[in-house]
């Protein structure tokens, strides 16, 4: 539907309004022009008409001839009609037409007004003469008749008709100049409404920085200047809205913990970078509206959130993910607008599958410790019973059995050695100074204090070394290090078997390899070896002395360097043991 723009709604209001005014002025003027011009004209005749009543001789004249001289000699030289009327209606003269055809006038209304008030008037149409006419009567007393004075209104009408014309010209003239009057005013209007309107659209497009001219009237110039200091709050405000925006979608994009936003139909409407990258596929963006199911595809999960939305309160709860051994503390929060904005609720996931594994391990660890306790324990306490209960008498026997316990009280030692190296290097607090020296030295001395067992297995340590390259390290801890794990080698590798111990540098690390050929470590084990504890054959490691924390001490040592421990290995066709460490120029600073 079409409609019609301000200037034209303001032009044709502004026009009607003046055509109805100028109009109800013109009748108003008309009106009072005809009415004045008939007035006057009354008044003239009727000075005419008592004029002629003075001088009415004083004598009778009701006599027709005398009546009639009279009446042809007042009006001689004019277009006035004279009559003479008795009290009995009869004309005694006219000058005119002829008396004897004329009607009695007794009842004619300026007739019987003369006689009753002394003079009358009235307009209408003659019917003697055809003509609209003015009449007005004066009643002479001495004669007792009416003189009755008559003239044509044409010439008044003429004369109005006249008067008619220039103020008919007028009209249109004011018509003409109201017109251009108003549209002046309209196209004024509308030019202030449409700079307010072009204002206003840049507004919405998000363009504060427009500013209307402060001109016109007072109250174009108010509301010009109000627009104005609206538009700077305006920019004030979406200015500090976006900034805190910004602001908060900075700290939601740094959070380390997934979160999602959902609406009351449980579909996903924002999420963070966190969150994209733990969902699947790659592109977590392709859930934005998907359902919560689909997105977590946890039953618990979408329960919560319901419970959420029904209790309009926070809740919480643990997710476990069987299928990626992945552990979520979820936590939800009822978010509530108003009463036309359907609630939402913001969901935010903590990854716990560390801290649940480092809880596994600690029990783990408990167990072990405990175990790996009680079992020299337990036998040395087995034995001491023995000798008390008699053994003491059999030399041989006893000789025997302290062997045994002096052989578990050493690996009841080692353990307890190893615990404290490993407590030793997992607690961070502790600084451990670094000295830099020759890569060969450490490997040397890691060597020959293997070389014994290994000499017993036939097994022979081949050691290759750049003598050039130069470590920066805490000496005891890295020669442990690497004796940890030559031992492992010699202990698990076949007797006759060679060892190799292989030093060297990069551009930017310093590797140590211990590779052995013995029977490899199987691949379901790899991803454990460094564990506390953690043994590929317990039964044989632990007949070997070993207290399963020698690679956990490895990994904690290199990691205090600032470096790795790897393990490449084949089922079969032995394992190579790799530290990496960086290589650090200065060479006297703490770790």
């Amino acid at each position: 539907m079409y409609k019609k723009s301000f200037f034209q709604q303001l032009f044709y209001t502004i026009f009607i309004l003046l055509v109805i005014t100028v109009t109800l002025y013109f009748v108003v003027t008309i009106t009072v022009v005809k009415k004045g011009m008939y007035r006057d004209a009354l008044q003239r005749q009727m000075s005419v008409t008592r004029m002629a009543v003075n001088l009415m001789p004083s004598d009778s004249i009701k006599d027709g001839d005398n009546a009639q001289d009279f009446a042809e000699g007042l009006s001689l030289g004019t277009d006035v009609r004279v009559t003479i009327v008795d009290r009995a209606g009869l004309v005694l003269a006219d000058n005119k037409e002829d008396t004897s055809t004329m009607d009695n006038h007794a009842y004619r209304p300026e007739i019987r007004k003369a006689f009753m008030e002394g003079q009358g008037s009235s307009s209408r149409y003659s019917d003697t003469l055809s003509l609209m006419m003015l009449y007005t009567t004066v009643y002479d007393e001495n004669q007792d008749l009416v003189v009755r004075l008559s003239q044509s209104i044409e010439e008044i009408q003429e004369d109005v008709d006249r008067i008619y014309e220039k103020i008919l010209l007028i009209f249109v003239l004011v018509l003409v100049l109201g017109s251009l009057f108003t549209v002046f005013i309209a196209r004024r209007l509308s030019f202030t409404l449409k700079s307010v309107q072009d204002v206003a659209g840049e507004f919405a497009r998000g363009n504060f920085n427009i500013e209307l001219d402060v001109a016109g009237s007072r109250e174009a110039i108010s509301l010009t200047r109000s627009i104005n200091a609206m538009g700077r709050q305006l920019q004030d405000k979406i200015s500090t809205t976006t900034y805190q925006k910004n602001e908060l979608q900075g700290m939601l994009n740094s959070m380390r913990e997934p979160v999602l936003l959902l609406n009351h139909r449980l579909e996903v409407t924002e999420m963070n970078p966190s969150a994209q990258a733990m969902l699947e596929p790659g592109d977590g963006l392709a859930y934005l509206g998907k359902g919560l199911l689909q997105v977590m595809r946890s039953v618990e999960v979408c329960e919560l959130v319901e419970q959420t939305l029904a209790k309009k309160d926070t809740g919480e709860a643990i997710v476990h993910y069987a299928d990626k051994d992945l552990f979520l503390q979820v936590y939800t929060n009822y978010l509530y607008r108003d009463e036309d904005t359907p609630p939402t609720v913001l969901l935010v996931m903590n990854d716990i599958t560390q801290i649940k594994k480092l809880e596994q391990m600690r029990k783990d660890f408990v167990a072990n410790v405990s175990h790996e306790l009680k079992t020299p324990l337990t036998s040395i306490m087995g034995y001491v019973e023995t000798l008390r209960a008699g053994a003491l008498k059999y030399p041989d026997k006893a000789e025997e059995f302290l062997e045994i316990m002096f052989h578990q009280t050493r690996n009841l030692n080692t353990l307890i050695d190893d615990l404290l190296t490993l407590s030793r290097v997992e607690d961070g607090r502790r600084r451990f100074h670094k000295e830099q020296f020759p890569l060969v030295d450490l490997l040397s001395s890691a060597v020959s204090v293997c070389q014994l067992k290994a000499k017993e297995k036939e097994s022979p340590i081949e050691v290759d070394c750049d003598s050039s390259c130069l470590v920066s390290a805490h000496p005891v801890l890295m020669e442990q290090a690497v004796t940890n794990l030559i031992e492992n080698a010699v202990k698990y590798c076949p007797e006759k078997t060679r060892i190799t111990v292989k030093g060297y540098c990069t551009d930017s690390n310093i590797l140590i390899e211990v590779k052995d050929y013995g029977n490899g470590i199987p691949e379901g084990d790899i991803p454990r070896i460094f564990e506390r504890f953690y043994r590929v054959d317990k039964a044989r490691s632990r007949n070997m002395g070993g207290t399963g924390l020698g690679l956990a001490i490895v990994k904690h040592i290199s990691q205090i360097h600032g470096g790795t421990v790897a393990v490449d290995s084949s089922e079969g066709e032995g394992c190579t043991f790799t530290i990496s460490l960086p290589k650090v120029v200065e060479s006297d600073s703490e770790i």
